[in-house]
């Protein structure tokens, strides 16, 4: 089964510290024979429809899923943001989240 991560695009956030919104890219890759995670693709919005629909595009044409605190809450750090975006990449049950953004 192949697996997925993720990696933040951008995160802006108000005047007191809180994260109003972000967006991440998803990508799907497999462990090599020395156990490196290598990502062979990335995924786009037809790839990611078991997350709802707000993705907004990259000047490059590909898009991006586009967060706000209406998905993730009240939240200040980016180790919260991986706490809510690992339960994002579980979400998927036709990939694995890496090892590190398994959550727990």
């Amino acid at each position: 089964m192949k697996k997925s991560n993720y990696k933040f695009w951008f995160i802006r956030r108000d005047d007191d510290g809180f994260i109003e919104e972000a967006a991440i890219r998803f990508y799907e890759g497999d462990y090599d024979a020395e156990g490196k995670y290598v990502r062979s693709r990335r995924l786009d919005k037809n790839d990611l429809k078991h997350l709802d629909k707000k993705f907004i595009k990259e000047s490059s044409g590909v898009d991006a899923k586009f967060y706000t605190r209406i998905d993730f809450g009240q939240i200040k750090t980016d180790d919260e943001l991986r706490a809510f975006l690992n339960k994002e990449l579980a979400k998927d049950k036709t990939r694995k989240p890496i090892e590190e953004q398994k959550g727990g």
